[in-house]
């Protein structure tokens, strides 16, 4: 069923950022959509969702692909202040996580940056580009309605955890909610808060990784997270390096 754009807008709590709300039916790319809205001089709130996306791409240009109306799929313009800047992509996976177990009851848990999984499984993807400017686009997937059977190795979805259809609406509804709570608390408390909500989702602290640098593979264990959301890992050697970008894989024991 394609989504009600009227019951998501009943469902959203006034706040910081006013979401202005626009549906595609199918789209090359959401985030193509709000990225020329961007350049075209769209303020912060600015929502397109589709039910198909031809040519959706997660973080490193990986393709995203979906059946229609199964998936969440959603970009949004935002502004973010200075301070949150740097930890943006910490404070969407908070935001898409909270919403999801607000909406869903189901507990998802972080990989940095902004990994969503659940039982080591991906969840949801979340990808942040810059147009240019002050402006970002968040684009989010969330697997929904997708059986098991449909989806790649390594992933899941709400359908398959839960073994019920749910409604995409509240849970746009609640992850937009979230990520607007969360503006509202970094300008009444800073941005303090935005690490430790992170770490407290972690499922990888602790644990054993792995990430390319200058093309040689080291090895690590994912310690903590720094104060500017850089993953602190523990080399093999006793060293302690930050990781700022790329894909930090999770190793499993042999």
């Amino acid at each position: 069923m394609s989504l009600d754009l009227e019951r998501i807008r009943a469902l959203l709590v006034e706040g910081e950022v006013r979401w202005r709300l626009h549906y595609e039916p199918s789209c090359s790319s959401t985030q193509d959509l709000a990225r020329s809205a961007a350049i075209g001089g769209a303020d912060q709130g600015w929502t397109v969702i589709t039910d198909l996306q031809l040519e959706g791409r997660g973080r490193h240009g990986r393709p995203w692909i979906a059946p229609s109306e199964t998936a969440l799929l959603f970009s949004t313009i935002l502004l973010p202040p200075v301070d949150v800047l740097p930890l943006l992509p910490l404070l969407a996976a908070l935001s898409v996580a909270g919403g999801i177990e607000v909406a869903t009851g189901v507990v998802a848990h972080l990989k940095w940056p902004n990994d969503v999984l659940v039982n080591d499984h991906k969840l949801a993807g979340i990808l942040l580009e810059h147009p240019g400017g002050a402006a970002v686009i968040l684009g989010v997937g969330v697997n929904v309605n997708q059986p098991a059977a449909d989806l790649p190795s390594g992933a899941t979805s709400l359908l398959a955890l839960t073994g019920r259809s749910l409604d995409r609406e509240p849970l746009l509804a609640a992850i937009l909610n979230d990520l607007a709570n969360a503006y509202d608390r970094a300008d009444r408390e800073g941005v303090g808060w935005i690490v430790p909500g992170w770490r407290s989702r972690s499922s990888m602290l602790g644990k054993p990784v792995a990430f390319q640098r200058d093309g040689a593979t080291i090895r690590g264990v994912a310690e903590d997270l720094g104060a500017d959301g850089a993953l602190l890992v523990r080399l093999e050697d006793g060293r302690r390096v930050s990781v700022i970008a790329g894909e930090v894989e999770r190793l499993r024991p042999d």
